[in-house]
């Protein structure tokens, strides 16, 4: 199993060596030259330095004497160094500095601890890099008009590089030094930043399985945010599966009590009486039982099946509405036939189709058609009519039975209700499932009188858009 804590932490040391390095590369030559620029600088100021403390009369003073001051310089250094080290490379430094004092004749009259094995008495005024015993040297010289000396002090390009690749040394034994020190600091803020992880984790672990209340969102990151948020979806979706659940089992008890009970008391009823009409009636009544409460079983599973929170239909695709219907109809035709009803499919485009799961299309216009020849009486019609409109597909389902009072048209679509008075066989579901499959695909189901005012017309009008998101059953 990965973790993101490691994942970051190596991740974020790599990217720190990749950026540390390219840092001091950069820094390293952009060293140089700054080093470089410093130090001619220097060079020019202690030049001119050296010239003015010489002053005009430097023929008038005693050059002897100060030479062999100059000369005392190496000794004199060790007395400011303790450490022999630092002492030792101070007086390493010194043969990389030269510096020389001569007049118009060319003749040295003064020159740095150890005599330069440098001919700068040839150099002329300003910058110059020169090559002397395979050693390139840096030379700057000036010379005084009104004395006619010439001063130049020479430094070792070799020095210059040393003191940037001593700087980017140190640079880099200080990355070293503190890479276990970033390390640890990684980690524990990586750890502190996924402390609100660990928090959703422990509260969603320590719930009992019934309790699907959202995840408390305070305090949580905005990154981690979407994470919870989508917990709390689930859980939402797995209370109303549960409530489906329980809601599914006590209409079932509460609708199969009445059928069951009636089975038992018809079996009762043929197996005490002696009387074979009367047995054949009662067998006849367990039929009709056992018939109403498949009935009943088949439709609660259907609207069990519909999940109005999804977003999505399974298995989408475009439904020929007509063909759809016609093979429906064909299904029911021989319950119409019984009832002596005339079914008609009207359908003036053939090819017309919506977008949609074919087989809850299918349960739609089954239950439409059916509750249609459910309260159409003996020798009734239905008629199916499948129309089009700029916007919609329309599909009609008109019958000549006793329709529905308008004031009870908004209640019809309730689960299990039943209009009073009616003697027609049925669950109270079937509309309920119509309403519920016409949400799922974005279809407005309206329900009116037919044009001559007798029995009742249902409409369904389907977007002929595909819908930007569905819903899935």
């Amino acid at each position: 199993m990965k973790s993101i804590r490691k994942f970051l932490l190596i991740n974020l040391l790599i990217a720190m060596t990749i950026t540390t390095t390219l840092t001091a590369i950069g820094n390293y030559y952009l060293g140089q030259k700054n080093i470089k620029r410093h130090l001619d600088t220097l060079m020019v100021l202690s030049t001119l330095s050296y010239q003015a403390l010489l002053g005009d009369d430097l023929h008038n003073r005693n050059l002897d004497k100060i030479q062999r001051a100059l000369n005392l310089i190496p000794r004199k250094v060790a007395n400011y160094y303790s450490d022999d080290l630092v002492h030792f490379n101070t007086l390493k430094c010194q043969n990389n500095f030269n510096f020389q004092v001569w007049n118009q004749e060319g003749k040295v009259l003064l020159h740095s601890m150890k005599q330069p094995e440098l001919p700068l008495t040839q150099q002329k005024e300003g910058f110059v890099d020169i090559m002397a015993n395979n050693k390139l040297w840096r030379v700057f010289a000036i010379h005084n008009k009104k004395t006619g000396i010439n001063t130049a002090l020479a430094e070792r390009h070799e020095t210059r590089e040393q003191l940037g690749k001593l700087i980017a040394k140190d640079d880099i034994y200080i990355t070293l030094f503190t890479f276990p020190l970033s390390g640890l600091l990684i980690w524990i803020i990586i750890g502190r930043g996924l402390s609100s992880l660990n928090r959703v984790a422990k509260e969603v672990s320590n719930r009992a399985p019934s309790y699907l209340e959202p995840v408390n969102i305070r305090g949580v990151p905005a990154e981690i945010k979407p994470v919870v948020d989508e917990i709390n979806m689930l859980f939402h979706r797995l209370q109303q599966a549960l409530e489906r659940e329980k809601r599914f089992a006590s209409d079932a008890a509460h609708e199969l009590r009445t059928p069951l009970a009636a089975l038992k008391t018809q079996a009762q009823v043929a197996l005490k009486t002696e009387d074979l009409k009367e047995r054949e009636i009662a067998l006849q009544n367990v039929i009709a039982s056992v018939d109403r409460s498949t009935h009943i079983v088949q439709q609660l599973l259907t609207l069990s099946r519909l999940v109005p929170e999804a977003s999505h239909i399974d298995d989408s695709s475009e439904v020929n509405i007509a063909k759809l219907s016609a093979e429906v109809i064909a299904r029911l035709a021989p319950t119409a036939l019984d009832k002596q009803i005339d079914i008609e499919l009207i359908a003036e485009n053939e090819d017309l189709t919506v977008y949609g799961n074919a087989t809850a299309l299918s349960i739609l216009i089954r239950n439409l058609v059916d509750n249609a020849i459910r309260y159409t009486p003996e020798s009734g019609f239905v008629r199916v009519v499948i129309d089009e409109n700029s916007e919609y597909v329309i599909l009609r389902v008109i019958d000549n039975g006793p329709g529905i009072p308008a004031e009870l048209r908004a209640r019809v679509f309730e689960r299990f209700f039943r209009v009073l008075g009616n003697q027609s066989p049925g669950s109270g579901l079937g509309l309920a499932i119509v309403k519920q499959i016409a949400k799922l695909h974005h279809a407005e189901v309206t329900l009116g009188t037919p044009i001559n005012g007798i029995g009742l017309e249902v409409e369904v009008a389907f977007p002929k858009e595909k819908p930007a998101q569905t819903s899935s059953l």
